[in-house]
């Protein structure tokens, strides 16, 4: 899927204000703002991409427990389909709402909760084998896996890699992606389903977690971090629209340094450019925004104060990204993410009169 061309009528919509310059957190005297605010665009992004995509996540989440569930009752080709699609579609919700890395998904220093669903976030480390290490061992030395040993697992032992690494291959030698071999496999090692069912409920729980720090409660403030959003700003000292545009440009620097131009991930579900798509679908529409009364669409913002040439200039190296994901050019979409990534660095909040204050670093 293409990005969509934003329209006159669209541009219309949003009112002749847009012409002013964009207030970031502030107001004119009488407490009407100046055009759109940096919390109209946050609070449009926020109801129509970050919580759809969150909750998204932990849906997927709740539909693969189910798949191995079905599974683990009975081991068979037809279910362990199930159970790979599934991990399918957790994989592309994942990378959606791994776009969105505040608040919930970054509550901690050392180890912030997006680790526990994607370890080679910290350094871009491949740690397939460290996972099979982990669970070989266990199998063989009779530990009880209970919920205090899966409590005891670090970040690079669960989470999404976790998850492919039982489900699309063997734990004999050779590690064998054939069905009949990972069917036969799980047959004749009853535990191994026990250990999938715990590093599942693992995940699912860091799901829920995660939604409900959105819409629930989050942190000190004990509010939903969406609402938090919505202040001048965050416990940090940060804007919420510069928090959230560095979210974005770490992402893309992480996927073109870390992945694309280090190692792939998602290789043995054989799924790693599917999630690139289902990211820049995300991105997509945090920039566009559903046609809806409510929406604040960034492009449309941008265009409307005077840089239609840089709004479309994003758009079409969003374009040219999902186009080179969907051929499978690792090159090209290198080169694509590249430059998105520099439009979010300047274009973007140049375009929005944000100033982001900080100075970005190779990798994440």
């Amino acid at each position: 899927m293409t990005a969509r061309r934003f329209t006159n009528a669209a541009l219309l919509g949003l009112g002749l204000g847009l012409l002013l310059p964009l207030c970031v957190g502030c107001t004119t005297p009488d407490d009407e703002p100046d055009g759109p605010t940096g919390r109209d665009i946050v609070e449009s992004v926020v109801t129509h991409s970050v919580t759809p995509d969150i909750v998204a996540l932990r849906e997927a989440a709740e539909g693969m427990k189910a798949s191995v569930d079905g599974f683990c009752s009975a081991p068979d080709t037809t279910r362990l389909f199930e159970l790979q699609g599934g991990w399918r579609t957790l994989a592309e919700r994942w990378s959606a709402a791994s776009l969105y890395n505040l608040g919930p998904l970054d509550d901690d220093v050392i180890t912030p909760r997006i680790l526990f669903f994607e370890s080679m976030r910290q350094r871009g480390t491949d740690y397939t084998n460290t996972v099979r290490e982990t669970y070989e061992q266990a199998l063989a030395d009779g530990e009880a896996l209970d919920p205090a040993f899966f409590e005891s697992l670090y970040f690079h032992e669960q989470g999404v890699l976790a998850l492919e690494v039982l489900v699309f291959e063997d734990s004999r030698e050779g590690h064998s992606t054939a069905p009949d071999d990972i069917v036969a496999d799980f047959s004749s090692e009853p535990r191994k389903c026990a250990y999938l069912e715990g590093v599942m409920t693992l995940l699912l729980d860091n799901a829920r977690l995660v939604e409900r720090g959105w819409t629930e409660s989050f942190g000190d403030a004990g509010q939903p971090f969406a609402e938090t959003m919505l202040e001048e700003r965050l416990p940090d000292g940060a804007q919420p629209i510069e928090a959230l545009l560095i979210a974005i440009v770490e992402h893309l620097q992480y996927v073109k340094d870390r992945k694309l131009e280090g190692i792939l991930d998602a290789q043995l579900a054989g799924h790693f450019y599917a999630n690139q798509e289902a990211m820049l679908l995300a991105l997509e529409t945090l920039v566009v925004q559903p046609a809806t009364d409510d929406r604040v669409s960034i492009l449309d913002v941008m265009a409307a104060r005077g840089v239609q040439a840089d709004a479309d200039t994003v758009l079409t190296n969003l374009e040219m990204a999902q186009q080179a994901a969907a051929a499978q050019d690792r090159e090209a979409l290198a080169v694509a993410i590249g430059l998105l990534e520099g439009n979010f660095k300047r274009e973007v909040p140049d375009g929005l009169g944000v100033m982001l204050g900080v100075t970005f670093s190779d990798g994440d």
